[in-house]
């Protein structure tokens, strides 16, 4: 089985999103909204080779808080 290495960096201002997008959900509010920005940021870091597809998909599976 492989595993995925969970020690990567992040770029700051996708990490500043995501806990932007925690804490509204935490307070009940705006959390669908945040969530697209979060995922457009991560596609874009995708598009410019700062994170693989598979990081992208380790943090949208551990962070995001919408129902599919």
């Amino acid at each position: 089985m492989q595993e995925i290495n969970e020690d990567f960096n992040v770029p700051y201002y996708i990490f500043k999103e995501i806990v932007e997008y925690i804490e509204l959900t935490a307070k009940g509010c705006c959390k669908c909204m945040k969530w697209s920005n979060v995922e457009a940021l991560l596609n874009l870091a995708v598009v410019n080779e700062r994170l693989s597809k598979k990081q992208v998909e380790h943090i949208k599976q551990e962070f995001c808080r919408e129902q599919s």
